[in-house]
């Protein structure tokens, strides 16, 4: 790219083979006051055109991104506000973004692109955002694709990257992050929004999202939570996230200035810390709600400590808020300490029902369906009766059955190699033990090499997940196999998944084989033992597996009676 200067204090981007889609001012500041001396033409810019600019001070690593159809008068109604997030005074420079292209739908989407992608990296960057959450539906206008690729995506790697506004200039390894994928500024959906429209009329109702894999769960969370706090700065607003999730989400919440209201917290540590500091919150909002817990004897003591014989978390949160919202898969419960669906069912009967049903994750296409995907593969595995949906969704190169467990780990192998950047792992039941677990007494002391290996198969030897937290994102994840504690709550591009021989199938079944399923927190209690429900806990574990990969699935079944009952029930 050639830079040509203009005027004193900004620059003017021209392309050198091609037109360039955008242009951009960067503006002066000094005390809110622009100083650059602007020609009549970019007078006219700052006073008349749709544009997007971004405040900021890089000494302070301060952000505000904004649009606007009026600069130059929305300039100065950020200078005269009453009660503002930031001191617009503080920031030392006005980058502004603008385009023939443009109109109302594009420079909010371009806002909206700038904010997420900022979020994404502000680990790295440690910028403190002021924007506040403007409730933005999912946009749909005809020039879409050409303000992403032609305009934001040069704009990203070009002049951003080059003022210190960006640290990684590659999107696509953005878009893998954590932090962006439950970004706050995200676009809701019309469904997504209606649910979270709903909430915000009356906070101190008690309401049930049920809402199956992939289908934007915690970005309503985090949109949810930020827009609560922002609208009322006195609501005492409670968390609760699973463990492996909890850092994530409050680095985003820090990196918006609301880390000292909004604080994600797991259910217990959530319900330990208000009984002993004796808080009350007027809303308390819990994403993964099927991982709630109950008392089980057999459950990690720092799990339970805070659970009598009788006890459930459900009531336990109804005694510290009046408003309770739980984000809810009744496919996702996956061990005896998990409160059961028809006892959740039997608690929330008095709570408002609300449903998600549009799929984010498994996009499908004109053919089918993600939603067709959950639907097959809950049918396929006897979880559900409801045959309503389209089998060539198991047609699809989506979709695959190999016949070893060397082709499983060559398929995500393979994809590792052709898409590096991308994240791809081989997932598996709980179908072998933890010899590897570190903290075992004979472990003690070994480095990674030197622990057993949990997995040899054809020849190929492999180790469980070192790691629960962010286990994905850890150098050595590619050479093991995640488990459901690993793996719940994530999303892979290509997903190996192993379905092990913890279950069988007999007189037309597929049924629980206790002695093959090897978490030892995962069994219900000798005294209480059903067959049945560890059957539904082991189905559920494999129906979580099999939603996490957006771009492709293959699956290897170690039992080969429950690969013939699948392959007739989804049509194969």
């Amino acid at each position: 790219m050639k830079q040509q200067k203009i005027n004193r204090g900004f620059k003017l981007i021209i392309g050198v083979k091609k037109m360039a889609s955008y242009r951009v001012m960067n503006l002066v500041l000094k005390n809110g006051k622009i100083v650059n001396q602007l020609e009549k033409i970019h007078m006219n810019v700052l006073e008349n055109n749709p544009v997007t600019y971004i405040y900021y001070n890089l000494t302070k690593r301060k952000v505000y991104v904004g649009e606007t159809n009026g600069f130059s008068r929305r300039h100065n109604e950020h200078l005269c506000e009453s009660n503002p997030k930031v001191d617009y005074n503080e920031y030392t420079n006005c980058l502004v973004i603008y385009s023939n292209l443009f109109d109302k739908s594009s420079i909010l989407d371009l806002e909206s692109l700038i904010l997420n992608y900022m979020i994404a990296e502000s680990d790295t960057t440690k910028f403190l955002f002021a924007n506040g959450n403007g409730g933005q539906t999912e946009l749909v206008y005809k020039n879409k694709e050409e303000i992403v690729t032609e305009v934001f995506y040069r704009l990203w790697s070009n002049e951003l990257h080059r003022l210190g506004l960006v640290d990684n200039p590659n999107i696509a390894e953005l878009r893998e992050r954590l932090l962006f994928k439950y970004s706050p500024f995200k676009q809701l959906s019309s469904e997504q929004r209606v649910v979270a429209d709903e909430i915000e009329k009356d906070v101190t109702k008690r309401y049930l999202i049920e809402a199956p894999a992939g289908s934007g769960k915690s970005v309503l969370f985090t949109n949810l939570a930020f827009s609560l706090a922002e609208k009322n700065p006195s609501l005492r607003i409670g968390l609760i996230t699973t463990g492996n999730l909890t850092r994530q989400f409050n680095l985003i919440f820090k990196s918006i200035g609301l880390n000292g209201r909004l604080t994600v917290k797991t259910g217990s540590q959530l319900i330990v810390d208000a009984k002993n500091n004796d808080k009350r919150f007027d809303i308390i909002i819990v994403d993964e709600a099927h991982k709630l817990k109950q008392h089980y004897r057999k459950g990690h003591p720092n799990a339970r400590r805070h659970l009598k014989e009788g006890d459930e978390e459900i009531t336990l949160l109804e005694e510290l808020t009046d408003g309770l919202v739980l984000l809810y898969d009744p496919y996702q419960g996956i061990k005896p300490q998990n409160i059961r669906p028809s006892e959740i069912r039997n608690l929330t009967k008095d709570y408002k029902k609300l449903l998600l049903r549009q799929q984010f994750r498994i996009g499908g296409n004109e053919d089918f369906s993600g939603e067709d995907f959950l639907k097959g593969i809950l049918y396929g595995f006897q979880l559900s009766d409801d045959e309503t949906f389209d089998k060539k969704v198991f047609k699809d190169e989506y979709f695959k059955i190999v016949d070893t467990f060397k082709e499983v780990i060559d398929y995500v192998d393979e994809y590792s190699h052709a898409y590096p950047k991308k994240t791809n792992r081989v997932i598996a039941g709980y179908c072998r033990e933890w010899l590897s677990n570190s903290g075992k007494k004979e472990n003690k002391g070994k480095k990674m090499e030197e622990l057993p290996y949990d997995w040899n198969m054809d020849g190929i030897e492999k180790r469980w997940n070192s790691t629960y937290e962010d286990w994905v994102k850890k150098p050595n994840s590619e050479n093991e196999i995640g488990s459901i504690h690993a793996i719940q709550g994530y999303d892979l591009n290509h997903s190996g998944v192993i379905i092990g021989n913890d279950i069988t199938v007999k007189d037309g079944r597929i049924v629980a084989v206790p002695e093959n399923y090897k978490d030892i927190g995962g069994t219900p209690l000798k005294e209480t033992f059903s067959l049945s429900e560890l059957t539904e806990y082991i189905l559920n574990i494999y129906y979580v597996l099999l939603s996490r990969g957006i771009d492709g699935c293959a699956v290897y079944f170690e039992d080969k009676s429950v690969e013939k009952l699948f392959r007739e029930r989804v049509g194969l």
